[in-house]
């Protein structure tokens, strides 16, 4: 399923929340039992009281449930600060990246340069391709210039005699 589908279901399961909800709100204590309590202010807003009760439940799991998530953290302080490295020092010649494919968003964000391959919601053929590259050393120099790349970013080890360190994981190919 793609990122649209997910939209649109989310936005059902939100009106069928809200739905349940109002259904919980008009919850009324049945006539004999508020006639002998008599038609206080709580017998007529319980529906409400069970419906904050709800969603406050609902909010008390679910927030530190997903606050401790690891895709929010994708990139390190040290990719951070190579990536403002790159925006602010690599001109407009350098504008295709190649990095690992899951920072590649975050480096886009930052730097406003081109990737090669970026994961959205699962790899893909040339997200694979480019970790292959990496994790072999960078070596395959025809892959660089088929994809029109310029800047290499990695933590592995760069062992192609086209590309030149600039900074810590940042190359330049010539």
């Amino acid at each position: 399923m793609y990122e649209r589908g997910l939209m649109f279901m989310m936005l059902m399961v939100g009106i069928l929340a809200g739905a349940g909800l109002m259904v919980v709100k008009d919850l009324r204590l049945p006539e004999a039992l508020t006639s002998k309590v008599g038609g206080s202010a709580m017998t007529r807003y319980l529906g409400w009281f069970f419906c904050l009760v709800l969603v406050g439940i609902t909010l008390f799991i679910s927030i530190p449930d997903r606050q401790e998530t690891s895709y929010y953290h994708m990139i390190t302080e040290e990719d951070y600060q190579a990536f403002v490295w790159i925006k602010e020092n690599l001109g407009k010649e350098y504008d295709r990246v190649i990095l690992d494919p899951w920072k590649a968003t975050a480096f886009t964000a930052v730097t406003g340069k081109k990737v090669y391959s970026r994961i959205h919601n699962f790899p893909k053929p040339s997200d694979n391709a480019a970790r292959s590259f990496l994790e072999g050393g960078c070596r395959d120099t025809a892959f660089l210039r088929a994809g029109g790349i310029s800047v290499v970013y990695t933590e592995e080890e760069c062992r192609n005699p086209d590309l030149t360190e600039v900074r810590e994981n940042v190359y330049l190919f010539k």
